[in-house]
Order: structure tokens, then sequence, then C-alpha cells
């Protein structure tokens, strides 16, 4: 009798470690898996791939609400507020319809933030307060692997997919921009994820495990500083300066940051020196050079790996002299004198003549401000990115419409028309202003507001942590932070692999921040109760939202992919397969233009170009500001002999796009 009461709380505690190691595994799971897979698909910016992982992500969610199996902890008053900011954004994009200049652009970007939600969402389901290292650990290893890819790419670039966006910018091959083929987009991306991997380097449990972080970092600094990205390098100071403003006992962690540092500087130098390799050419002196930056990153890689292990064991074993334990007070005070300090000395040396100068040459649009030969000298200066141009264009949208915006998805059109010099751009590379102009004020106080409630959770929290604690969320408030940064002068929004990396760690922050998990009640008032959402009324809300979002990403997914096989068909010669895919395109968004115009450019190859000419007018009644729509629709009524109709359509493409060599009269 005595040993069947000693034998069932052996059996408890075994299911409850077994129930805990699998939470784990899905927090760790949730953390890589996701953010590596998007990396690798181009960051995730084509419709079909983010798509995908939508509405894979929003399936278990409505699955295991359903079933009871989630959130496996309850859902803090902090969590619904960030679910019902980026929800009420969501609908307030879908209403934007009503007045958007392209309605297609604009569910477009409905499924986009339909798929961010699905993730923040399944974060907050999945996370828990115990969980939340292993999400930021996972999601550390997605980082350093990509960062290895990406100079793994640059060394033996036979082994990687071509390079495409050297095809479309012939040239632009001297900057890394593998994988998410777009330089800046992966500086960021990389930037981002050094906090993390910090973080891991300092409190990972094992020595290895430490070691192998630490090591990383070089690697993905030596990625970042390939692509030449001046963003990249103003958001890697953010995540660095955020993390060590928010971590505890920061000897050991400054120790670790030098000796990182220390690793990449050599990696960088010896970068420099070797000219053919960081010209990305292909030459045999560039093969030679290539062979010995592996065998130089081996050996750093190496030494930073044992380097951080002695850090580790004298930080764990070590007595710790007096004179190095800085108390809190004296701290700030150091902090303040040395910023005071700084902030004199640049006085003296002239930085406000030199921010007036650079500020001069960020407003110039004929200045590049790169040396030849040496495309890393672009990181000198802030000349040359026409961001200037593209964010008061921006502004001037938002202030013809500055309620609802011109429309989610429509900056494109307004900028062919509008801004001041010619240039193809979809994009106002800040989502802070791109959101302004599309969605007015309303939508941007919801993004916003969002955005400054995860960050501000993210310090309260950290700064309230225990120290063991501390550093992971110190790692995930920077790396969410420099997201926030990267996100003002960049368009990472529409890079999905890096705004669900930050969204996922919003929601781990704000996991941790709900307390403990409330202790699994038996399993029959499990299933009657529905876990931590008890009654009907949340998990009915939870689940229809759930089917509302996979609508929203289902839509444009469904049309694209109709689109991409009606253009495979017409590749292939089988034009009427083509149009077919087109049309079953056309019934699947009725009010958008691409299947329309799909539809006319078919016909057009058919010779019919009556059915072309009604088709690709329906194109320009649905999408009136797009010019090269009309473009089009002029050369098929040119095909068509009907030359008044030629010209007029002609002169409409210019004048919504007027700079352009294609419309010039």
């Amino acid at each position: 009798m005595e040993l069947a009461t000693t034998e069932i709380p052996r059996s408890r505690a075994l299911a409850t470690v077994l129930v805990l190691d699998r939470r784990a595994v899905g927090a760790w799971t949730l953390g890589f898996a996701p953010v590596l897979y998007l990396a690798l698909r181009g960051g995730g910016y084509d419709t079909i791939v983010y798509s995908e992982v939508g509405l894979a992500a929003w399936w278990v969610v409505l699955l295991g609400v359903l079933t009871g199996v989630l959130p496996s902890a309850r859902l803090g008053r902090l969590a619904w507020v960030c679910v019902g900011l980026l929800g009420a954004f969501a609908l307030w994009t879908l209403i934007a319809v009503a007045w958007s200049e392209s309605a297609e652009q604009t569910i477009t970007q409905l499924g986009r933030v339909a798929t961010y939600l699905g993730f923040f969402a399944l974060g907050l389901c999945v996370v828990r307060r115990d969980t939340v290292r292993q999400l930021v650990c996972g999601m550390a290893v997605a980082f350093g692997i990509v960062g290895l890819l990406a100079v793994l790419s640059r060394l033996y670039p036979g082994a990687f997919p071509h390079d495409e966006v050297a095809v479309f910018f012939p040239g632009s091959n001297s900057r890394l921009n593998y994988p998410l083929n777009y330089a800046d987009g992966t500086a960021s991306f990389l930037a981002i994820g050094l906090p993390l991997l910090l973080a891991v380097a300092t409190r990972a449990r094992t020595l290895a495990g430490q070691a192998l972080a630490a090591a990383a970092i070089p690697v993905s600094v030596l990625a970042l500083v390939l692509t030449a990205s001046r963003g990249g390098v103003l958001t890697a100071i953010v995540a660095l300066v955020c993390f060590y403003a928010l971590v505890p006992d920061r000897l050991p962690k400054l120790a670790t940051g030098l000796a990182t540092a220390a690793g990449s500087t050599i990696l960088i130098a010896a970068l420099l020196h070797r000219s053919a390799l960081r010209n990305g050419l292909s030459t045999a002196a560039a093969v030679s050079e290539r062979h010995q930056l592996t065998l130089l990153v081996m050996v750093v890689c190496a030494g930073v790996a044992l380097l951080q292990i002695g850090i580790s064991l004298a930080a764990r074993y070590a007595v710790r002299p007096p004179a190095l334990k800085v108390s809190r007070r004296r701290s700030r005070q150091l902090t303040l004198a040395g910023l005071a300090v700084t902030l004199i000395v640049a006085i003296a040396a002239g930085a406000p003549g030199a921010l007036s100068h650079q500020w001069n040459l960020f407003k110039q649009t004929d200045v590049t401000g790169v040396v030849s030969g040496n495309v890393y000298s672009r990181l000198g200066s802030v000349a040359g990115s026409h961001r200037y141009q593209y964010w008061t264009t921006a502004l001037d949208a938002f202030k013809s419409k500055p309620l609802t915006g011109i429309g989610p998805g429509t900056f494109q059109f307004y900028w062919a028309q509008h801004g001041p010099i010619y240039e193809y751009v979809l994009n106002a590379h800040s989502l802070y202003l791109e959101t302004l102009a599309e969605t007015g004020l309303v939508g941007f106080a919801l993004l916003a507001g969002l955005l400054v409630a995860l960050l501000a959770a993210g310090i309260v929290l950290t700064l309230r942590a225990p120290p063991l604690a501390r550093a992971t969320l110190a790692g995930a408030t920077a790396a969410f932070a420099a997201f926030c940064a990267a996100a003002g002068y960049d368009w990472v929004w529409q890079l999905p692999a890096v705004p669900i990396a930050a969204l996922l760690l919003g929601a781990a922050v704000v996991a941790y921040g709900v307390g403990r998990p409330r202790q699994a009640p038996p399993s029959s008032q499990t299933t009657r109760s529905g876990g931590v959402l008890r009654g009907w009324l949340p998990r009915v809300t939870v689940a229809l939202l759930a089917l509302a979002a996979l609508v929203a990403v289902a839509i444009p997914f469904a049309m694209t992919s109709e689109i991409r096989s009606s253009q495979t068909a017409a590749r292939a010669g089988h034009l009427r397969v083509a149009l077919a895919d087109a049309v079953t395109a056309q019934q699947l968004e009725p009010y958008a233009a691409t299947p329309r115009l799909q539809q006319a450019l078919v016909l057009e190859v058919l010779h019919d170009y009556t059915a072309a000419s009604a088709a690709i007018a329906q194109a320009t009644s649905r999408e009136r500001t797009s010019w090269q729509i009309w473009l089009v629709r002029s050369r098929i009524d040119a095909e068509a002999g009907h030359a008044r109709a030629a010209v007029r359509d002609f002169r409409r493409a210019h004048l919504l796009n007027p700079r352009s060599p294609a419309t010039a009269l």
C-alpha cells in the first residue's frame, strides 16, 4: 500500500515533465521554423509564400482552440489589447476598400496583415512564461544559420541559387543580398538577430550553447558588412545599445561583446583587404581569396567560442573584485556622465555642422556616396538613397486624405504620378509614413499603438524581471526595438520574415507578463471548459476570428496562384488553358484588375483584339490610376486599329507617370 502511494506521485511528476518538454519543444520550433523558412524563401516577400505560412498558422490556432489544446496559458489583458489593435488595423484595411484606388492591392495588404496577426495570435497561444527562453533560443539558431548561409553564398556562390537581383539590376552583385534578395533587408534581418545571439551566448544553460552562439556573431556581422547597408548598420547599433541598456550584470556581457567584436573586426579587415572577394568577382584571384577567408572564419569562430567558454567559467566561479561590483545607482551616474562627455566632445568636434552637411546630402538625388571600386565607402555617407523624396511624397499623400489615407497598397500609384524623380517604387521605405499615407490617422494610430504597447511592455517587464530571465527578455526587447527602428527607414514590413520574427518576440514578452501558468485542470474538465479559455464566448470569438482571417489570406493566395498558372501556361504556348486560369482568377476576385489584364494579354497573343480591348477596358475601370494598364490598353487599341483611342490611352498613361521614359510624349 505504501509502495502504491509513492508510485502515483512519481508517474504524475513524470507526466508533468513530459508535458513541459513538449511545450518547450513547441515554443522552440515556433521561434525557429517560420523565421528560417521565410528567410530562405526570399524573406517571404512573395504573396504565395507568406500566404501559405499564414494559412498554416491560422489553422493551428483554430484547431488548437476548438480542441482545447490552445492557448497553453491564460491570455492577459495586454494580450487581448494587442490582438485587438492589430485586428482593428486589419479591419480598417478591409474597410479602406471602399475608397482605395485599387481594391485588389488593398485586399492583398489585408492578407498580409492577417498573416502577421495569425503568427502573433499563435505566439500568444503557444508561448508561456516558462517557455519564453526556448522561443528566443530557437529564433537565435535560425538567425545564426541565416548569417552562416549568407556568408557561404558569397564564399561559394556556385552552391547557392542564382542571384535573381543581379538579373534586373546589373552590377548589384557587389552587395550581398542572399537570402532575402534585398541587401538592406538582409542586413536589417541579421542586425535584429544580434541581441538574440548575445542573449543566448551569455545566458544559455550549457557552455556549448554559449560558445556556439558567440561564434555565430562574427559570422553575422561579416554578412551584415557584405551587404554594405547603412540601414543595417544603424539597426545593429540600435539593437546592441538597447540590449546593453536592459541586460543585468553587464560586465560578463560586455566581455562577450568585446570578444565577438574582436573576432568581427578581424573578419571585416580581412574582407576589406581582398578586393576581388568584396566586389563579388568570379576571377581566379577571387576564388583564392574565398578559400583564405573561409579558413580565417573557421579560426576566428573557434577562437571566439573558446574565449566565451573562458568568460562563462570566470563568471560562474571567479570571485569578482570589489572594484568591479558597480551598483545600479553608480552605473546610472557613470552612464549619464559618459553621455555628457560624448555630447561635449561631439559639439567641440563640429558634429552639428557635419550633421547639417549629411542632411543636405541626404536630400540630394544625384550623389551616390560611393567611391569607385569600393562599394563599402557608401557606409560613410547617407547620400543617394532617395528616401527623402519617398518620405516627402508619402507626406503629400497623407495631406491629401489625412483621415482615411489613399488606400492600402496604392502608394506606388501616387508616387508614379506625383513623385519628384523617376524611379520605379512600390513602397515609401518607411512603415510609419507609408501607413500614414495609405491608411490615414486611424490606421497609423492602430499600428503605432500596437508597436508602442509591445515595446513599452518589453522594457518594463525586462527591468522588473529576475536576473536569470532578464537577459532573455533584454534580447527579445532589443530585437523588437531594432525592428521598430528598421521599419522607420526601410520596407521591412513587406518582408514577412522580419515582422513575423518581431511579432513572435512581442508575443513572448506579453506571455511572460501574464504570470505563471495556471495548474492544468483534470482532462475531463479541460474538455468541457476549453482549457484556459473558459466559457463558450472566448472560444467562439477566437474561432470566428481565425475563420475570417483564413478567408482574408486565402482569397489573394488563390487568385495569385491562378494568375501564376495562367502565366506558366502562356509561356508554354497553352493559350486556352492560360485564358481559363485567368477567368478562374477573375471569379475569385471580381473586383481585381490583374485577372482581366492577364486575359487581355492572352487574347492579344491569340489576335482576338476585340475581346482583348473589352478585357483591358474592364481592367482600367478597376484600377484607374495604374499607368501600366493604360499603356497596355494603348498598345491593344493600336493593334485593333483604334488609333485615336490608342493615343488617348497613351496620354492617360503619361499623366499617371509623367517622368517615365516608357510614357514620354
